[in-house]
């Protein structure tokens, strides 16, 4: 089976004559209001492949679901629970920004599945930590304190649970920063449509905390199909690629919509031209999934930039208020639109997981399908 599929994506890199379906679906999820109007009645189809059975670990997206019957995935959510924990007394002004998300987001702490690995994924993870610290951790003379919770093979309705449980332990952000998706489209198959409904009812679930803070959404970064990286453009059809941007699209459109939310574009610090053909750059990624140390430490400084423009707009809505003490902390409605006012080029008007339920595939050797 996995011969057939590797052969089918060659043929699809190759330009051979391959039928390559772009699935679509008409319901509009960017003026979404609450957590009601996620509806399945109403869902075009639920996996990737475009039907409605062959995704069978596709899970509704709308509800919290666990992994424990995962050894490893206990271990770690206990884990972050704990960091949370020694955070919370280790820093009694609080946290700036919490990351949540998948295994990009866990190899923050220097870890996969909760361990340091070995050989060349332990360099990876132990120089990731080291340049997200840098820039994250005052005492490392980083400018914002911010608190990386993510689990490696995570999808949307796992990080639902693990919000829901509390796993920050009561600590409140000045920023919410969302990297999900990946293994919702990858890993358990499931459709665009049910994919953005998933990273939503996390964001509505935040939203509904109510504690000022903003939500940033990050793009579900690039995946490739073929050691070329290769994600657009003539004679090359990655149909992750069409996926991704079809998702990536919805969430910026109701970003703009909702005050309060931003969405982050990952597109242009991962990627690049080569002629008109559109492809990952190899040196931010140790596969065709997985972001390198100067793929982890590329997007952290992009994202700390933007953690400064928001919490620069925010104090200078604190000085306007005149003294206001109800509404000085609430820095959300300060643009109506969804869109960061100061602009920084990673604010497109237009993620990625995770290592996914896969081999990591650190030498360079071909399909990781």
């Amino acid at each position: 089976v996995s011969l057939a599929v590797t052969g089918v994506i060659e043929a699809y890199e190759n330009g051979q004559n391959v039928n390559v379906r772009k699935h679509s679906f008409s319901r509009d999820y960017t003026d979404l209001k609450s957590t009601l109007e996620l509806k399945l009645g109403g869902v075009d189809h639920w996996c990737l492949d475009g039907s409605d059975s062959r995704c069978p670990q596709c899970e509704d997206p709308t509800h919290p679901s666990s992994r424990s019957h995962s050894q490893h995935w206990g271990d770690t959510y206990v884990r972050n629970v704990k960091l949370a924990k020694d955070y919370l007394s280790e820093n009694p002004a609080g946290v700036d920004v919490i990351f949540l998300g998948d295994s990009n987001t866990e190899a923050r702490v220097g870890t996969f599945k909760g361990l340091k690995g070995e050989g060349n994924l332990a360099e990876v993870l132990t120089k990731s930590k080291h340049k997200f610290e840098k820039l994250f951790k005052k005492k490392s003379g980083g400018e914002y304190n911010g608190l990386a919770l993510g689990i490696a093979g995570d999808s949307s309705p796992n990080l639902l649970w693990r919000i829901q449980q509390n796993e920050f332990r009561d600590l409140e952000p000045k920023v919410w920063w969302i990297n999900i998706g990946s293994n919702d489209l990858l890993s358990t198959r499931c459709s665009e449509e049910i994919t953005i409904m998933g990273i939503l009812r996390v964001v509505e679930e935040l939203m509904a905390k109510d504690d000022g803070a903003i939500i940033v959404i990050n793009s579900i970064l690039p995946v490739a199909v073929k050691s070329s990286m290769s994600l657009e453009g003539k004679y090359i059809h990655n149909k992750y690629w069409y996926s991704i941007n079809q998702v990536n699209q919805n969430l910026q459109k109701f970003a703009k919509k909702h005050p309060g939310v931003k969405f982050f574009d990952a597109k242009e610090i991962l990627t690049e031209f080569k002629g008109h053909n559109l492809y990952m750059r190899k040196e931010m990624f140790v596969d065709k999934v997985h972001l390198s140390v100067d793929g982890q430490a590329a997007l952290a400084e992009a994202q700390a930039n933007t953690v400064k423009n928001i919490l620069q707009k925010k104090s200078e809505n604190d000085m306007k208020v005149d003294g206001n003490p109800s509404k000085s902390g609430d820095y959300r409605n300060s643009d109506s639109d969804g869109s960061d006012a100061s602009s920084p080029d990673w604010w497109t008007e237009q993620d990625y997981d995770d290592f996914l339920n896969f081999d990591i595939d650190l030498d360079g050797s071909d399909d990781w399908l």
